[in-house]
């Protein structure tokens, strides 16, 4: 006989409570069973304190993960929005803070102990209702035509042929702190973190891991390794997205989704750093499986510091990984499957599109689980499959009242206020209304600063997902 939902969620309930599943699939397979979890009152802490490294340590939001008790009849979504911050330009900044705050009730408090201690007996906190919709939150705010996107125009590519920007490129590295022990023993932790994908992610000489795939020279991103040429039969479209989601969490994704290839998220052109190549790009294939890899909590905390970018790094070596074991298992079965990391199509819109997260105001993916502490790589096939569909989670009216990656932004390169279709460089894109990044300036702030900045990924208050254990009863 058929379970109700009430039983299945009962059932689920005792697994999780006997430790037989963790919270993560537990979440996942109350999304799937469709349950709405209803939001409560969403606590979010945002604020500062001193750090010794660069003077400031960015607070986090805190949640308070309540027993779970009625599912049947859930209330409505309530928000209650953070205190109004007025729209700030990027060139002058709020003025900093060193003091905790609860923007659920406006109490302050001295230290991070104190703030714990007000979330658990002031407020509470239930997981978000997550929504499948039949289109993904950002279609409301495409207001133009979009054009497909030049490869040569991100900014880690105009660093090898813009020469008016390569000047200012210069101008900031000039200015890196000078090493010292500490930054010799960062770098080695970076350079073991991103050894698996500078060595094999592609086997060009110049290739030194963080772009994805290089034609014609091999390795985890090559797309010549040959297809089995005896097809395994795929009656079931569904039935082999499962078993292709399965399959992906076995070779190391947190997070997998399937969509059909929009064609405005392939780029017109690609652009090799490795060998200076450009050309234009076609995409034959129909399906894109994106996955997302979670990045060590504690190390992003740590921001703007080795630690973090070496986090960054290990998720990349696990990028190549990933995408390269699942378009070898995809192509033994018989059907054609190129790896992806950074290269040949734009991973958070294709993200989005297949139901992992929504964007956010520091235009990243900001997923249930993670925020927007993941990173994405991608495979393109046609193996038959079954697309998901798109999520919404609130995200939207979140980012309009949450600040804190802007706040956190120490290039100020994050946009303040509302949405605007004004770009900031040849490095956005046109026809959306969003909050554009600053990117090139952004970039700038990491050559100056020595090493790449997270900032805006650990100040995100959905990124606090490894520290809400003390908070869970």
């Amino acid at each position: 006989m058929k379970q109700s939902l009430k039983q299945q969620m009962a059932q689920l309930e005792h697994q999780l409570n006997k430790g037989q599943i963790n919270r993560r699939d537990f979440l996942r397979s109350i999304t799937l069973l469709g349950l709405s979890l209803g939001i409560n009152e969403l606590l979010a802490a945002c604020g500062l304190k001193p750090s010794p490294a660069k003077g400031f340590k960015y607070s986090q939001y805190v949640y308070d993960l309540a027993p779970m008790t009625e599912v049947t009849e859930v209330p409505a979504a309530t928000f209650t929005p953070a205190p109004e911050v007025t729209a700030i330009p990027p060139s002058t900044p709020p003025p900093r803070q060193l003091s905790w705050y609860c923007a659920a009730c406006g109490a302050r408090l001295l230290n991070l102990e104190a703030l714990k201690r007000h979330a658990v007996t002031e407020h509470s906190w239930r997981l978000p209702e997550i929504k499948r919709v039949e289109r993904p939150t950002y279609s409301q705010f495409v207001v133009g035509r979009v054009e497909r996107f030049d490869e040569r125009n991100t900014v880690f590519s105009r660093t090898m042929w813009d020469t008016a920007y390569q000047g200012l490129v210069r101008a900031a590295a000039a200015k890196a702190p000078t090493d010292d022990w500490a930054a010799m023993e960062g770098r080695a932790l970076v350079a073991g973190a991103i050894y698996v994908d500078d060595t094999a992610g592609s086997f060009h000489p110049n290739y030194y891991g963080y772009n994805g795939h290089v034609r014609e020279t091999g390795g985890l991103y090559g797309w010549d390794d040959p297809i089995n040429p005896i097809k395994y039969p795929v009656s079931d479209p569904q039935a082999m997205s499962e078993r292709i989601k399965e399959v992906a969490r076995f070779y190391g994704a947190n997070l997998v989704g399937i969509t059909k290839v929009d064609p405005r998220w392939v780029y017109s052109r690609y652009f090799e750093r490795a060998t200076g190549k450009s050309g234009v790009l076609d995409m034959p294939y129909r399906y894109a499986i994106v996955m997302g890899i979670e990045m060590n909590w504690k190390m992003i905390n740590t921001s703007p510091g080795l630690e973090a970018s070496a986090a960054t790094a290990l998720a990349y070596s696990q990028m190549a990984e990933l995408a390269g074991s699942l378009a070898k298992y995809i192509r033994a079965l018989g059907y054609p499957a190129i790896p992806c990391g950074n290269d040949t199509a734009q991973s958070i819109p294709l993200a989005i599109d297949a139901g992992l997260g929504e964007l956010g105001r520091n235009g990243l993916l900001i997923s249930p689980e993670y925020g927007p502490r993941q990173r994405l790589c991608k495979v393109f096939t046609d193996l038959p499959l079954q697309p998901d569909q798109p999520i919404d989670f609130g995200m939207q009216s979140f980012c309009e009242t949450c600040h804190a990656c802007a706040q956190a932004c120490p290039a100020n390169a994050i946009q303040w206020g509302d949405r605007t279709t004004q770009i900031t460089s040849i490095s956005n894109r046109k026809g959306l209304l969003r909050w554009p990044v600053d990117v090139a300036r952004c970039y700038l702030f990491w050559q100056e600063n020595g090493c790449d900045c997270s900032n805006c990924v650990a100040a995100c208050p959905w990124a606090l997902h490894s520290q809400r254990d003390w908070l869970e009863i």
